[in-house]
């Protein structure tokens, strides 16, 4: 029996220092290609309140002792993902519009510090606050990831638009793995339900994502949320903007208007108050007779629909309610 026990204090001692060794901080360890860390959070213990686990992230690792109840989140995307997973933060970044939050979050987002701009967030507002837990985006706060880190332990995503990945990394975190898969879940339904109703024309219906600016210019979206989603659904772009690299492509001629095109047109032009501009430049635009020979014009498929939802948010809820858009426009019942 001495032995016996002696054997097993050997083996927990040997799992103890493992374990140690493996967690290298939160910018130490091994190179690690960061989109895939980003996409494929790895947390060492299972779902729950409790319980200690380390997560890769887009710039390193973080290590947990327990759920995180004082949370800082420095990105739109993230705050919606946060409320769709139940999950109240401490402090936020302003919505880009409709601020100080976006009205379809507003009635959970009571008692929440504004923390300002996403792309400049309030440091000591964030210090304020001692929060044990702060998710961002590389793309967004990479240069104050240190100024971060040292604050809390910090998680970063690597782009802001990745909803998926960053709901299932932001859940890993939260300790809400559970809460993610079942939203992911429901997701992956309506998008196999989609496909098959739309049927064998899914891969020949191309679809465009365009916006005016307020300086004269028309913008078309290659890439982003609602890109990411219409690649996922298997939606097509027309070859005009099938462009590698670019999120987006600014036209500043309307003889470039046939660029704006496609089966279905979606214009997440947004309209404020005293901005004249922005609808003096909708209105130039979708005047000229280039616009009405467009094949979606000329069908009914050009549909305004809300930036908010389709681009701003990029949030698990901003998502589902894209979806819901689809699903009207498309007449899937």
């Amino acid at each position: 029996m001495k032995a016996l026990r002696l054997l097993l204090m050997l083996l927990l001692t040997f799992a103890v220092t493992a374990c140690g060794a493996g967690n290298s901080g939160e910018s130490g360890g091994q190179k690690t290609d960061a989109k895939q860390a980003a996409n494929s959070p790895q947390p060492s213990a299972a779902s729950g309140t409790d319980g200690e686990k380390t997560i890769q992230h887009a710039m390193g690792s973080i290590t947990l002792k327990k759920q995180p109840e004082r949370v800082v989140l420095l990105f739109n995307g993230m705050v919606d993902n946060s409320i769709a997973l139940g999950v109240k933060p401490a402090g936020a970044v302003e919505s880009w519009e409709e601020k100080p939050w976006y009205q379809f979050l507003r009635d959970k987002m009571d008692g929440v510090k504004n923390l300002g701009e996403e792309t400049q967030p309030n440091i000591e507002a964030i210090i304020a606050l001692k929060p044990d837990l702060i998710i961002g985006a590389k793309s967004r706060h990479e240069k104050i990831y240190p100024q971060l880190s040292s604050i809390a332990p910090t998680l970063m995503v690597e782009n802001v638009f990745d909803w998926k990945g960053n709901l299932q990394l932001g859940a890993a975190a939260l300790y809400k793995e559970k809460e993610a898969e079942q939203i992911l879940s429901k997701w992956d339904k309506r998008v196999a339900e989609f496909k098959t109703k739309v049927g064998s024309s899914l891969s020949t219906t191309e679809v465009s994502i365009i916006r005016f600016e307020g300086d004269g210019s028309s913008r078309i979206y290659i890439t982003g949320f609602a890109g990411s989603i219409f690649q996922e659904l298997g939606l097509t772009r027309p070859k005009s903007q099938q462009v590698e690299g670019k999120t987006v492509v600014n036209l500043t001629s309307k003889e470039q208007m046939a660029q704006l095109d496609g089966d279905y047109i979606f214009d997440i032009t947004r309209f404020t108050e005293g901005d004249e501009s922005r609808r003096q430049s909708h209105e130039a635009w979708t005047s000229h007779p280039l616009w009405k020979n467009l094949k979606g014009v000329k069908a009914g498929k050009y549909f305004p629909v809300d930036v908010i939802t389709w681009n701003l948010s990029a949030g698990a809820l901003a998502a589902q309610s894209l979806m819901d858009d689809l699903y009207k426009y498309f007449e899937i019942k």
